[in-house]
């Protein structure tokens, strides 16, 4: 079968590739909490500078990961995965001499930002260029490398913690980055299977196979007739696999970029969406602009851009500060770890339940969005009740991460369903934006008022009612939407009149 192996072969290391990378990049985020409290001890320093490492990674992620994914259509996305692998690996290894905090927030932070950003976009990218009638499933399978890092890194951290101390800790998680070039390395792209179509259908190629002793030149005039047909039709399937990698890239990324093999000038975007051209080593190079912010004047964006900002910012605050906030209980390292990893196998469970849960339409899949908000948020505050009973913080840090894992999973579908498949990419792109900017601002804004009030309960309640207060606003979706579509029918009303006046 020639062509790309799409939902087969190949495909699946490309699937274990983007799962080594969420495993990775999720997993040692979720467990900087960890982390942070044997900083504060090491530089003896606050729990807002030690939360700021966290705001710099998540700031430099969000600006620079959709530049990371336009890179990957230029440079291809195995090359930029290795960048960004040995760039963690480099700088989170230079984090580790401990020289001062400002150079770990630097060094640590910047380079697991910039690692992340060429992780995830070009991993999502990937798996959905290989993938079609099940893309949907490669990418919950893939994804789910995040919940099972966050089970695994938070105990094996606290053993390296334990045995080798905080240099060597950090030293095994530049580790942990160098690991993406694996990943990298199964990021096998499309030109790969094009470059072996091409010489499979060379004329030389061909001619070998010919026999030698037919002199007459009707014969092979008459074969190379029917090769160009074969080699035709050998060209229409190859091209019908790019199709579906430019489906992707448009449902995905929607980036403006096709595999046009016999002109070098892009095709026009069908959407008319702008392209950043600028020349480079004498050759002219074309970016597609990726986040496009008229998308907000649509009142539905807005809406679901507001509600992912505080949501946001309640759900990934409680993990970092929840390692830090258990020892303050007098908990014992290895019980927060375990309380980590418990949120980790919430989250797997989530992710699979709540999408059979989508896919049956028993209820509108946004309140299935807001529902799980707000019992989310109902479980830090629980978990802030529980005090020292250690069972008890278990199984709430469990429906935390349950909970926790529903909002992730359906998040993105819930956009869909309210902006459409088309509009989606455009959409997305802000949200994330915007979102990952609340975080970076969120974390060290959460550590000041720590250090002010002199204990955790404060962010408990302040990311309680953030979750909770979201979820509720959410249901008031019906009506931005109808507001959305009463203007159109207006203004369609008053062209219709003005021609009759006149």
């Amino acid at each position: 079968m020639s062509g790309p192996p799409i939902d087969r072969g190949w495909a699946i290391l490309v699937l274990v590739g983007f799962f080594i990378t969420s495993f990775i990049m999720v997993g040692t985020a979720k467990s900087y909490g960890i982390l942070m409290g044997e900083l504060m001890k090491h530089f003896k320093i606050s729990a807002a500078t030690g939360a700021l490492v966290m705001g710099v990674s998540g700031a430099v992620y969000t600006i620079t990961a959709p530049i990371c994914v336009a890179c990957g259509e230029v440079f291809s996305q195995r090359k930029v995965v290795i960048v960004g692998s040995l760039i963690g690996f480099v700088m989170v290894g230079l984090s580790s001499l401990l020289v001062s905090m400002e150079y770990f927030i630097f060094f640590y932070g910047v380079g697991t930002g910039l690692a992340n950003a060429c992780f995830f976009g070009n991993g999502l990218v990937m798996v959905g260029m290989y993938f079609k009638k099940w893309r949907s499933l490669a990418t919950g399978l893939a994804l789910s490398g995040a919940s099972v890092g966050t089970f695994v890194i938070p105990i094996l951290l606290e053993a390296l913690l334990e045995t080798f101390s905080l240099y060597g800790a950090i030293l095994v998680i530049s580790a942990f980055y160098f690991n993406g070039c694996v990943s990298a390395a199964l990021y096998r792209p499309f030109s790969f299977y094009t470059k072996c179509a091409e010489k499979k259908n060379s004329p030389d190629s061909k001619n070998e196979l010919l026999p030698q002793e037919e002199p007459t030149v009707k014969e092979p005039t008459e074969q190379s007739e029917t090769e160009k047909i074969q080699t035709e039709s050998e060209k229409n399937t190859e091209y019908s696999h790019v199709e579906s990698e430019e489906e992707v890239k448009k449902s995905l990324l929607e980036l403006n970029q096709t595999e046009d093999t016999t002109s070098k000038q892009p095709a026009p975007a069908p959407s008319g969406r702008p392209v950043w051209r600028f020349e480079l080593c004498g050759r002219t190079w074309s970016l597609p602009v990726i986040i496009q912010f008229n998308v907000l004047k649509m009142p539905v964006v807005l809406f679901f851009t507001v509600f992912s900002f505080f949501v946001f910012i309640g759900y990934f605050n409680f993990i970092l500060f929840l390692p830090v906030d258990a020892l303050s209980r007098g908990i014992t390292r290895y019980e927060k770890a375990v309380l980590v990893s418990c949120t980790g196998v919430g989250d797997l469970v989530g992710r699979i339940l709540v999408g059979f849960l989508g896919d049956l339409k028993l209820i509108q899949r946004y309140k299935i969005l807001a529902i799980s908000c707000i019992l989310c948020g109902a479980n830090i505050i629980m978990f802030e009740i529980a005090g020292q009973v250690y069972w008890w913080m278990a199984i709430h840090a469990t429906l935390y991460g349950f909970f926790g894992g529903c909002y992730v999973a359906i998040n993105s579908i819930v956009l869909i369903d309210m902006v459409g498949l088309k509009l989606m990419p455009k959409a997305l792109g802000v949200v994330l934006l915007i979102q990952g900017l609340g975080a970076a601002i969120g974390q060290p804004l959460e550590g000041k008022i720590r250090d002010e009030t002199r204990t955790y309960t404060s962010l408990n309640i302040i990311n309680t009612v953030l979750m909770v207060s979201a979820g509720m606003f959410l249901f008031l979706y019906p009506l931005v939407k109808r507001f959305q579509d009463k203007p159109p029918r207006k203004e369609e009303s008053m062209q219709v009149q003005v021609p009759e006046e006149a």
